[in-house]
């Protein structure tokens, strides 16, 4: 398996607190059979620029690279928060995208609107650089929630979306994951993990789910995909029927 989505790098963000968080979420995530973790700090434009951001997080890296689990793979990334206000040129951006790909993790805003502007401005860094967008945990966001629609506009923009692990098992989320799964609209996943108690690393009740539920091909759809963006290859996926929303149920 694979994680594409997680903040196991200590002292850069609200996730692991040291070094020792750091390596015991790694370990549970190499127990739960990952063989692959994509390290994805948080990434704020207003905060500091790519190159400064890329030395901090390469320097905590090297803090916990040699206590890394035998023949468990990482690779280096962020989580891009894109607002689209004051933020780097197309080309600094690149910077951050998962190490030796074109590919980036891009958290969208949770406390405005997502506006004409906005969309304007990911499909002008997509045409502009050729690097495609992964848009992080699209189950959370209000804008999603209120028009799960927008999933559908995304991915036909050339944008895949990442659903979070743990919102199959999340009784306030899980009902859109499963739509969205069921639709074809996940590619990647990841835990999304902070720490190892309130946000843990946890896949594999998660698999358990969505096999139970019966989406087994949806998840394997989706390892593979993953695979592919870890490799470097180019994935294209189809767009689905939209997600649509009545009387609180997604269908």
């Amino acid at each position: 398996m694979i994680d594409i989505h997680t903040h196991i790098l200590p002292h850069l963000d609200d996730g692991a607190k040291d070094t020792h968080t750091s390596i015991a979420m790694l370990k549970k995530l190499q127990q739960q059979g990952v063989q692959t973790v994509v390290l994805t700090p948080h990434y704020y434009g207003k905060r500091s620029n790519p190159d400064t951001f890329v030395q901090r997080r390469n320097a905590m890296y090297e803090r916990i690279k040699e206590h890394i689990p035998e023949g468990l793979q990482t690779r280096l990334g962020a989580e891009l928060h894109f607002t689209g206000i004051n933020m780097p040129e197309n080309d600094e951006l690149c910077k951050l995208a998962i190490e030796g790909t074109k590919y980036i993790l891009v958290e969208f805003p949770f406390t405005m609107a997502w506006t004409g502007e906005l969309m304007s401005r990911l499909s002008d860094f997509i045409r502009d650089t050729d690097y495609t967008p992964i848009i992080a945990h699209a189950e959370r966001y209000p804008e999603i929630k209120r028009n799960p629609a927008l999933v559908f506009e995304l991915v036909r923009m050339g944008c895949l979306i990442q659903v979070n692990a743990p919102a199959f098992l999340d009784k306030h989320e899980k009902k859109l994951a499963f739509a969205l799964l069921k639709h074809g609209f996940v590619h990647c996943l990841g835990t999304d993990a902070h720490n190892m108690d309130s946000r843990p690393p946890e896949l594999l009740s998660a698999k358990d789910a969505v096999e139970k539920a019966g989406y087994v091909a949806a998840w394997e759809r989706a390892e593979n995909i993953m695979k592919d963006v870890i490799e470097g290859r180019q994935v294209r996926v189809e767009c689905g029927l939209p997600v649509k929303k009545f009387l609180g149920f997604y269908r």
